[in-house]
């Protein structure tokens, strides 16, 4: 299938009513009460963006004097070209999107990476190996998103060629689509998939897979315009001191922390809940330092898929798609080094 046609049909009217929303919020130069006013999308609900929905509901945001707007969008795809509009200075995204936009000459880059590639496929019990898949139809959220790049790379990796992606709008719509026999199989993350898992489906992909299948990839992080980064430094840095702080309480206020989890997620299977917190625990990072390694190996692998043009891509420096000075101020300064003590 084309990967690029999403663009052309259904991601105008996304964009448009994005566009909506955040001429409403403003630039993040509005200040409102004495705080710096920053809209920030973010692409996934799950434990990978609940150090965000902890600073939002904690006060860590304020405590750095932010009035972060929190906004779901669903697609990384999405909030980037809402980035390259101007209306969105700051993301909570990462991977394809970013590395697709700089290719293409955007200045969006990555300046924190705060979770690997861990969504699971999770698919009926009928399948029991990934060459089951051929002929199959597979559910991602959203054409263009991480889900869609990691289902691309699993198919790749075991050479099947002809099972089919649909969009399907969300994670909980493709669970749903599970469950009703329209597809095969879906890309789901945490806690959902374990709810999944108890209902009889199984995790043919899961985390521990994409190691072995030689897989890179930063699944989630924050991402800026550099040209607004350049101007407001300080106010990405204090975004992301709020952010690792968040990371914090989570690992110490647990109670806490589930409950904004489910809140957000609308999740409240306890067995759930506690399985996708201890994964969270496990898998953010305390250091997010951006690996160039893992930002080469996923521009080599979207060239290889004809997710970017690969001429481009190999003409494009690797510094082109991150920024580690923000992470490094907060290390040169001691901020994480006593955040972790």
């Amino acid at each position: 299938m084309d990967d690029r046609r999403w663009l052309m049909k259904g991601s105008r009217r996304w964009l448009f009513s994005a566009l909506a929303i955040f001429s409403v919020i403003g630039a993040s130069h509005l200040h409102a009460q004495g705080l710096v006013k920053v809209p920030f999308p973010y692409s996934v609900v799950n434990y990978s963006s609940l150090p965000w929905m902890i600073a939002k509901d904690a006060g860590l945001f304020r405590k750095y004097e932010l009035d972060v707007d929190l906004v779901f969008m669903g697609s990384s795809s999405l909030i980037v070209q809402s980035m390259l509009s101007g209306s969105v200075p700051v993301a909570g995204v990462a991977g394809p999107a970013v590395i697709s936009s700089v290719v293409s000459g955007g200045d969006v880059v990555t300046v924190a990476n705060l979770a690997p590639l861990t969504i699971a496929l999770m698919v009926k019990p009928t399948i029991e190996k990934p060459e089951d898949l051929r002929g199959k139809k597979i559910g991602v959220p959203r054409l263009g998103a991480v889900a869609h790049f990691a289902i691309r790379m699993i198919l790749d990796r075991h050479g099947i060629k002809d099972a089919t992606i649909l969009q399907m709008g969300s994670q909980p719509e493709a669970a749903a689509g599970m469950r009703r026999d329209a597809i095969d199989g879906a890309m789901i993350s945490l806690p959902l998939n374990y709810v999944l898992a108890k209902e009889g489906f199984r995790e043919l992909v899961g985390p521990q897979d994409y190691r072995r299948l030689g897989i890179q990839f930063i699944s989630q992080g924050i991402s800026a315009r550099r040209s607004f980064a350049a101007k407001n430094r300080d106010v990405v840095v204090r975004l992301m001191k709020a952010t690792m702080e968040g990371i914090k309480l989570m690992s110490t206020q647990e109670n806490l922390a589930k409950r904004i989890l489910s809140k957000y997620t609308r999740q409240t299977d306890p067995e759930s809940l506690d399985r996708a917190y201890r994964f969270g625990l496990e898998t953010l990072n305390k250091d997010p330092t951006i690996p160039r390694e893992a930002i080469v190996s996923m521009v080599r692998l979207m060239a290889d898929l004809g997710l970017v043009d690969r001429l481009a891509a190999t003409n494009t420096p690797p510094e082109s798609f991150y920024d580690n000075s923000f992470v490094d101020e907060m290390k040169r300064t001691g901020f994480l080094r006593d955040l972790w003590k």
